[in-house]
Parts: structure tokens; sequence; C-alpha cells
């Protein structure tokens, strides 16, 4: 039995008052002498010790309330029995790709056998590998045999170095029983990231085996369309400057090799014209250095040509959405040429998944007439990696705008009654690095000269408040849709509910939105191996990804994150102040268990019961007593 507030034990020592008060009220009978003792023979009597047992049984009803009442405060709980009373050894297998240079993951087994050998006779012994993901290879057990072989069997992969990963599973296979995780990596520093529900055991000792710095290493890391050319971006990570040839590969067909001069500790790019075809791949050698960053993949988009479909009440750009219209005729968005279309609601239902997707963003400006079937076409087009603007103005109903965004975002839009000319509001970016309004730099003040009558409140789960109204309400947000994004204006864009488009900063605003809208179609076609979709396999290549209910099959590009390659390095210290922190939040994690089980058992409850009941049977006891 364990308490969740064991000090309100304490209160029990009060029930040494009754037992004090019933002490000092122990006095000797007084005599009595009478001269005709016949006299008494009919007058009731009560035995001295039946009196004194009454006496004894309130006092220990008294004293059991009392009890019974700190017992009830103190939370009493059955703690989840010990899994076991063994200690173990956890050794943690770092398998990224940081260890896949020529002999460094051969080093890195070496000391996690090494571990193993010094592993204290009576441990268990388990193994752990890890890369992005961690998993449980052997549980601990007494058959190190097991452990070596685990350990033997292990090679190096595609994935980044994630640690949480890698505690987590290990202080799950630790259990309740004290022992020691053993890590062996390379100390990558960008190995820790901030994910939720991590913890080690406090009663786990924490070691960490350094494999040693990354060699010096040349990595592919870009491959990017601009106009008519591919351009491939060559990183080196060494201190001296190296030549790097580099071939190209498009369709499975050599495609040229171009020959550069990295600096030290700097990138430089190899460019290849007259290319035609969709799929490319570039590729070095590096024989020294690491091994999976040696190439790229990519889909080819060399089109200039960003394409907008503008959805209306009736269609009618000039007379729907006059200024919207004119600010996306002008200029270009991304460096290309923009085109913009429009449709009615109405129409849009009538439409294939595959026609909108040929559309880099859609701007929802209207609701009227989007009937369920054009619903989920918007929905459909965002989840497989468009980009939507939702521009909340007059003719947008919010819960046809929830539908579209989906249920995961839990979009809600309320237009508020109209503002007097004095309560107007002005808009302030809040995070001015976001892609849309980083080009502003310090021109971003002059969005506060925007005056705002109207505006509806905006509010939905798990996305960017990128800017707020002078209220503090949002203005802006940006929200993940699938592969796709979402950006929520909460105001119309077409000088009804506002004075935008009559400013300067209208046209830039609505150009960089497109322009980062049409990114994230592009870059839907483009994975991290840690990043890859369910049913993908997490390597590099250019894959199929498999059809879902709201998307239909496309092909995509997996590369492996250039991060991982970059040499920064953790000290022994630094990884030990991390763990210290996993512990504090490890501590607190135990404390909630142990809140939850409290909780799902409920004895104080009984506690309070039996008091209750022990003080009903103490006035029964005590009326008869006097």
């Amino acid at each position: 039995m364990s308490f969740l507030s064991p000090l309100f034990l304490i209160g029990a020592l009060a029930a040494a008052v009754p037992i004090v008060l019933h002490l000092l009220k122990r006095e000797p009978e007084p005599r009595v002498k009478f001269a005709a003792v016949a006299l008494l023979r009919h007058a009731p009597v009560e035995r001295t010790s039946t009196r004194r047992l009454r006496q004894i049984v309130l006092l220990a009803l008294r004293v059991a309330a009392l009890v019974l009442l700190a017992i009830a405060f103190a939370q009493p709980f059955v703690p989840l029995a010990a899994t076991a009373s063994r200690r173990a050894t956890v050794i943690a297998l770092d398998t990224s790709f940081s260890l896949s240079a020529p002999g460094r993951f051969a080093r890195a087994q070496r000391l996690a056998r090494e571990a193993v050998a010094q592993a204290p006779a009576t441990d268990d012994v388990g193994v752990v590998t890890f890369a992005d993901r961690a998993e449980l290879v052997t549980p601990p057990s007494a058959d190190r045999g097991l452990a070596i072989a685990a350990i033997d069997a292990a090679a190096p992969g595609f994935g980044g170095t994630r640690y949480l990963a890698a505690v987590n599973v290990a202080g799950r296979a630790l259990g309740t029983r004290a022992g020691t995780i053993v890590v062996v990596t390379d100390l990558q520093e960008g190995g820790w990231d901030a994910g939720d529900h991590a913890s080690v055991p406090a009663a786990a000792h924490v070691e960490v085996r350094d494999v040693g710095a990354l060699p010096e290493n040349l990595a592919v890391v870009g491959l990017r369309s601009e106009r008519d050319r591919e351009v491939v971006t060559i990183r080196n990570d060494s201190p001296r400057t190296r030549a790097v040839a580099v071939r190209l590969s498009v369709d499975g067909r050599p495609a040229g090799e171009r020959s550069v001069s990295v600096d030290a500790h700097a990138s430089a790019d190899a460019v290849f014209g007259g290319i035609t075809g969709s799929e490319a791949v570039a590729v070095i050698d590096d024989r020294e250095g690491l091994q999976a960053d040696n190439s790229r993949y990519a889909l080819l988009n060399r089109s200039s040509r960003v394409a907008v479909l503008a959805v209306t009440a009736t269609g009618d750009l000039d007379r729907d959405a006059f200024y919207v219209h004119q600010a996306l005729a002008t200029g270009d968005a991304g460096g290309g040429s923009l085109e913009v279309a429009g449709i009615a609601g109405g129409q849009l239902g009538g439409w294939p998944n595959e026609r909108v997707s040929a559309y880099s963003a859609v701007l929802l400006l209207s609701t009227r007439g989007l009937d369920r079937r054009g619903r989920d076409v918007l929905a459909s087009y965002a989840a497989s990696g468009g980009g939507l603007l939702i521009a909340a103005g007059p003719d947008v109903d919010g819960d046809v705008a929830a539908d579209v965004a989906g249920a995961g975002i839990k979009l809600h839009l309320v237009a508020p009654e109209e503002r007097r000319n004095s309560d107007s509001q002005s808009l302030a970016p809040g995070d001015v690095r976001h892609p849309i309004f980083q080009p502003f730099g310090p021109a971003t003040g002059s969005f506060g000269l925007v005056r705002f009558t109207r505006t509806a409140r905006l509010s939905a789960s798990g996305c960017q408040t990128l800017a707020q109204f002078t209220s503090g309400e949002a203005a802006v947000i940006d929200c993940g849709i699938g592969d796709g994004r979402l950006i929520v204006i909460a105001s119309d864009l077409n000088n009804r509910w506002n004075d935008f488009p009559l400013h300067a900063t209208f046209l830039p605003f609505l150009h960089e939105t497109v322009r980062y809208l049409s990114n994230a179609h592009v870059k839907s076609g483009e994975y991290l191996v840690g990043e890859v979709p369910s049913g993908v396999t997490p390597a590099p290549g250019i894959v199929t990804i498999p059809a879902t209910a709201t998307a239909r099959p496309r092909r995509a590009a997996i590369n492996v994150d250039p991060a991982e390659s970059e040499p920064a390095r953790l000290s022994v210290d630094e990884f030990g102040s991390a763990i210290a922190r996993l512990k504090e939040a490890g501590v607190a994690e135990a404390r909630n268990v142990e809140q939850r089980r409290e909780s799902s058992q409920h004895f104080w409850q009984y506690a309070l019961a039996a008091m209750m009941v022990a003080l009903a049977v103490e006035g029964v006891v005590a009326r008869r007593t006097i």
C-alpha cells in the first residue's frame, strides 16, 4: 500500500487525544457505606466490567475514526507490482547514417560488445537500435549471447539521430527495476529534439560510449529546378578545399557530369542545362565520408507557370474579386509567370480532383453554392499537398469553411457586427520570420496603416498564428492539412470589410502568400526518410505514394536529412545535462501514473465510509454508556 499524499498521515497523531482523555478519566470508584444493604437488593445494578468494556469500545471507535480520516486524506492506493527484481543493462546502439563512413559502425559495434562484457554478472542485458525511430531488438535477459547476436546483426540505415526515441524505448525496457542505459553514439548535436512524453527512470544510470567525430565529408544537400536548368548543391564539411565530380541522371539515363571546387566548410552549385525528364538523381563519389548523403533525388519541376484558382460566387473575377484579380495579374510569384482563373462555387463539384490539382494554389473567396462534392474536392486538394487560402469575408460561411478545413483543424469562423470607423482595427504581424512576412523586413510596420471595420472571429486547433488584430484576436493563421497548407485570413480581400487593397502592402502580401502556398504544392512530393507516409519504405529514392481516402497515388522523392551529416557535436556533459532534464520529467510522469492509479481505485472513499460507520456506532455505544 502506498499513499499519494503521505504527509496527511501525520494527522493520525490526533488519535492520541481520546486515549489521553480516557486515561485521565480513570478514577477509583468511591466506597459508600449503607446501614441496610438489604434495601439495595431490588435496585438496578450495572457491573463495573461491562461499563469498562463499553468505554474501551468507545475509545477504539474514536481512535479508528481519526486514523481513517487521516488515511482518507493521504489517498491510499496499491502500486503496480514490480516486474522484476534483477538489475538490467540496456545497450542503445546508434544506427543513423552518420555512422555509415567506412569503419565507423564497426567501432560502434565493438563499443557495444564491450558494454555487454562489462555489465555486472547479475544484470540482464538487452539491446535497442535507434535512428529517427528506436526498436527493442532484444529484451533484457540473462542470455548475453542474444545481445551479442543483435549487435552483430545491426547495420547503419538512412535515418537521422533521435536520442529521445532511444531513451524512451530503453527506459521502458528497464521498467521498474534499477539498471544502466549505455548509449553508443557519435554525439550528433541535432540528436535532441522537442519530443513529448520522454522520460528516463530515476533509478537508471546513463552512460555514453563515444564513437568519435565525423570524418571529412562531402554531401549532396540540394537538387532543384530553376527555370530551364537543374542545380545541384554540394556541401564540404572538411577543413580543406575539395574538387568533386557531380553526375546527374534523369529518368534512369545519364544527363551529364560537372566538376566543381568546394571551399572548406562551404557549399557550391553544379548547374546542368537542357535537361528533359521528370525524375532525377545527383550522385558524387566520397569513399571516405558518409555514404548515405552521396546522392539526392528530386521530381523535376521546370515549369515557370504558377496557376491560381479563385473560387467566387459567380466565377467572374472582375465582378467578385476585382482587387485580387488585378493584384495577381500584375508581376509574378516565385520567379515564374502567374496565371489566375475563376470558378463559381456551384461548378467546382463537377470538377475531377485531377483538374484542381493542376493549380499551384486555390483561393476560397466565397462559399455560395459550394456543395458537398465541391467541399470534398477542396479538402482532397489540400490533403494531397495543395495550398489553400480562405478569406473569411461576407461571402464565406463559417460552417462550410470548417468542412473544407476538415475535422482535424476544427476551424471556427464567426463574423461580428460592423464596427464604427473609430473602432476600426489594424493588423500586426506576429511572426516576421514566416515566409509570408519575411520579405517585408522592417516594412512590416506598414501593415498597421490598414483599417479593418469588420473581422471574423477566428480559431483553429494546431495552427500557427501569423498576425493579430489590435484587439488580440487572430488575423492570419497557417495550418497543415495532410501534405498541404491552409492560410486563413479573418477578413475579406475585396475592399468591403477593410481598406487593405488600397495600400501598397496588399500586392506583395498576396504574391508572397501565393508563393508560399505554391511551394507547399511543389514540396508535397518531397520527404525526408524519417517523415515518409505510412506504407512507404524509409529509404532514399523515388517512390509511388499509395492512394488514400482523400488523395490519389502520386510520385515522391525521399532523401536523407542533410542535417545529420553536419559536424557539430555534443560534449558528454551536455548529453548528461539533457538526460538530467529527462529524469526530472520522468519523476513528474511517475507522479502522474500514481495519480491515475489512485483515481482508479478510490480507496479514500472506502476509508471515509468506514470512518462514518465508526462514528455512527460510537454514537450508539456512547448513549448506552451514559
